[in-house]
C-alpha cells in the first residue's frame, strides 16, 4: 500500500509540474531580458571549475557565495554578452595541495536562453581567475623543480624591479642553483582582477632541505599578455 501511495503522488506531481513551471516561468519573463539576467546570475552562488591546473592534468575549484555585481548585458542575436564584476570565496585543489581561494574580477561571458532558469552562462564567466591560476600554478612549479628557464616564460619584458626582468632572472638562476633543496606549498590566494590587471596575495610555507617549514607571505602584481597572464612585479 505504501507503495501504490507513493506512485499516485509520484502521478499527481508528474501531472502539474508544467503548469506549476510555467507560472514560475510566466513571472520571470515579465522582468526585461536585463533584469532577467540578473535575476538568474543572483540564483546562481556556487560554481565547480575542471582542470584548473591546466594540460588536461585535473585540479578543481570550488566556488561558494558567488556574487555579480555591476552586470552590464548587451542583447544580439538571441543571447547577451555579459559584463560583471565577480566576488567569490572557494578553495582550490591541485596533485596533492589544496589552497583557499577568494577571487574578485571583472568578467566577461556570454548567456543564453535556457529552460528553467531562462538564461545560463555559457562557462566562461570564471576566464580570466583560470588564466590567473595558470600562471600561479606555473610559477610554484618553476621554484619546487628549481627551473630558473622556467621562470623567463613567465615574466613580463617590463617587469618592474631593480635591474628588471635581466637582473631578477640572474638572481633567481643564482638563488635556485645555489639554495638548499626547498619546497613551496601554497595555502591561500587571493586574487583580483580589473581588465588587463591582477593582484594575488599568496600565503605559503616553504620548507628548506629537513629545516621546519616556515609560513610567509608574497604579493604579486600580474599583466595579461594576450591569452596568458605574467609577472610584472613581486617575484
Amino acid at each position: 500500500m505504501p507503495s501504490l501511495l507513493a506512485l499516485a503522488a509520484a502521478a499527481a506531481i508528474w501531472s502539474t509540474w508544467d503548469r506549476l513551471t510555467s507560472l514560475g516561468a510566466g513571472a520571470f519573463t515579465t522582468l526585461s531580458p536585463a533584469s532577467q539576467v540578473n535575476e538568474a546570475l543572483r540564483h546562481q552562488p556556487r560554481a565547480h571549475l575542471d582542470d584548473v591546473y591546466g594540460f588536461r592534468s585535473g585540479g578543481t575549484a570550488e566556488l561558494h557565495s558567488v556574487r555579480y555585481a555591476d552586470v552590464v548585458a548587451s542583447f544580439a542575436n538571441g543571447g547577451a554578452d555579459v559584463v560583471a564584476m565577480v566576488d567569490a570565496d572557494g578553495s582550490v585543489a591541485w596533485r596533492d595541495e589544496k589552497a583557499n581561494l577568494a577571487y574578485l574580477g571583472r568578467e566577461r561571458f556570454g548567456m543564453a536562453p535556457c529552460p528553467i532558469a531562462l538564461w545560463c552562462a555559457d562557462g566562461r564567466q570564471f576566464a580570466r581567475l583560470r588564466a590567473v591560476l595558470t600562471a600561479l600554478f606555473r610559477r610554484e612549479d618553476a621554484f619546487n623543480s628549481a627551473d630558473a628557464a622556467a621562470y623567463g616564460r613567465l615574466v613580463s619584458d617590463l617587469y618592474q624591479g631593480p635591474g628588471g626582468k635581466g637582473a631578477l632572472l640572474a638572481r633567481m638562476e643564482r638563488d635556485l642553483a645555489g639554495a638548499p633543496r626547498a619546497r613551496q606549498r601554497i595555502l591561500a590566494w587571493q586574487i583580483r582582477v580589473e581588465r588587463d590587471r591582477a593582484e594575488a596575495g599568496e600565503d605559503y610555507e616553504i620548507r628548506l632541505g629537513d629545516g621546519e617549514p616556515r609560513r610567509l607571505r608574497a604579493r604579486y602584481d600580474l599583466v595579461r599578455d594576450g591569452e596568458r597572464w605574467v609577472f610584472a612585479a613581486g617575484l
